[in-house]
């Protein structure tokens, strides 16, 4: 009898109340890079959860926990894939204590279904990445997931104030607390977010709530070039103004929102999005100090948008950062304007298209390349690419490619000085192996 038939039983036994299969055609559904995970199992409780994990580590098996699978792509190739254990029966919110504007969920229910249970206190959890129909919590903290609105109100490392977690023996631990005012010891919830689960699975987390804002409002600015637009967002950002993005859309982008879309936005120079979210007064105020500011560095005043068109507008922003190929490329927003030059002239020379949003005010550019089966003049070029990157003191992170490309390249880039201690906290996390390795930086 094989090990994963030994750990089928022993489920069986120990765990009958979780769903496992090795059914080949189901299977198929759960393809991570071309790779069939050999088992699936989808517990219903964090207990349950904790036995499957301490199962398979006992069998000298690896494991990867998958939510809703929207990014699971992300990283490098895994190694091998012996047990994926979803979380999507872990899909409740636990506590919502409205004045106190913290929240208790489990990890695998959805970003959009808990937004619609917090909307109806009037309250929000403030991440705005792609996909929130899909998205799970667990999955969004794994991969520190986040959109536009990241310049007013944080990633979810400012928003997590708690954390549940099992570790690669099966226990439970906890990090941090369920009140916004807790200081106490070392920051673990920070080490988990981000970590890709190669420390430990997440299964809860207590999260620091936003009120629903009571109007917002989103302005478009167009630009000939981006020395312009860059010198209007630094203006912005040096200002008393509070917006909640600002989004820089290249001739690229805009070409496949008018495309796919129906966004008419200029498709020969670059549109800076600005949204506003307050009261109306508020928002009218800035609003007009705004266009003040960015007539002082040659604007040209476009579209507002309210209600469901700015919301299908800012929609249509979030998924374009998840392109066939798409490198997020994190740097000082002094050197955005050079950078996006760069990126021009490295696509002339080799042929190839590139379509860029930017969260300028945070540096980082989310820029696809095409064509995606270009893969020598690729290659070539992300080494190009990340080598101003890194000149403009920042990095490059190959977030999605096809699977022949990601076996040609770096996904993260060469590990920094801090690796050893990278691989010492790996030990420490997870000293048998049991998390599925290679995805992470350096193939943790």
């Amino acid at each position: 009898m094989g090990e994963i038939d030994i750990l089928v039983r022993t489920l069986q036994q120990q765990v009958p109340a979780a769903q496992a299969t090795t059914d080949t055609e189901t299977l198929r559904n759960y393809t991570i890079d071309g790779l069939l995970p050999r088992l699936v199992v989808t517990p219903g409780t964090v207990e349950e959860m904790a036995q499957v994990i301490a199962l398979t580590s006992r069998q000298s098996l690896t494991l990867l926990a998958r939510g809703g699978g929207s990014r699971m792509n992300l990283g490098g190739l895994p190694e091998h894939i012996d047990v994926l254990v979803e979380t999507n029966k872990l899909a409740h919110l636990l506590e919502h204590e409205g004045p106190d504007l913290t929240c208790h969920v489990e990890a695998g229910i959805t970003l959009a279904a808990l937004q619609a249970q917090l909307a109806t206190k009037g309250q929000r959890l403030a991440l705005d990445p792609p996909d929130a129909r899909q998205a799970t919590i667990g999955g969004l903290l794994a991969t520190n997931a986040s959109g536009p609105k990241r310049l007013r109100y944080g990633s979810a490392r400012d928003l997590v104030i708690g954390l549940r977690v099992i570790q690669a023996n099966g226990e439970i631990a906890r990090s941090g607390g369920r009140v916004v005012k807790n200081v106490a010891g070392y920051d673990l919830n920070k080490l988990y977010i981000g970590s890709l689960g190669t420390l430990g699975v997440i299964v809860e987390t207590n999260f620091k709530l936003h009120p629903l804002p009571l109007a917002e409002h989103t302005f478009l600015l167009t630009y000939t070039n981006a020395e312009d637009a860059m010198q209007t967002v630094t203006a912005i950002l040096g200002s008393q103004l509070t917006p909640s993005a600002l989004e820089l859309i290249d001739a690229g982008a805009a070409s496949d929102m008018a495309d796919f879309f129906g966004f008419n936005l200029p498709t020969n120079g670059y549109t800076l999005a600005i949204n506003f979210e307050g009261s109306p007064t508020t928002i009218g105020r800035q609003m007009d100090e705004t266009r003040l500011l960015a007539r002082r560095h040659n604007a040209l005043m476009g579209d507002d948008l309210e209600g469901t068109e700015q919301e299908r507008f800012w929609d249509v922003v979030r998924e374009h950062t998840q392109g066939s190929l798409t490198c997020k490329v994190s740097i000082l927003v002094s050197r955005i304007a050079p950078y996006l030059q760069q990126v021009e002239q490295i696509c002339r020379r080799r042929n190839l298209e590139a379509a860029i949003v930017s969260h300028v005010g945070n540096g980082i550019l989310y820029i696809e390349l095409r064509p995606s089966d270009a893969v020598p003049r690729l290659v070539e070029s992300i080494a190009e690419l990340r080598m101003h990157a890194q000149e403009a003191r920042g990095s490059l992170v190959v977030e999605r490619c096809p699977v022949e490309l990601k076996r040609r390249i770096s996904i993260w880039g060469e590990p920094g000085s801090d690796f050893p201690m990278m691989q010492r906290l790996k030990q420490q996390f997870d000293p048998t192996g049991t998390f599925v390795k290679g995805r992470f930086l350096g193939g943790l």
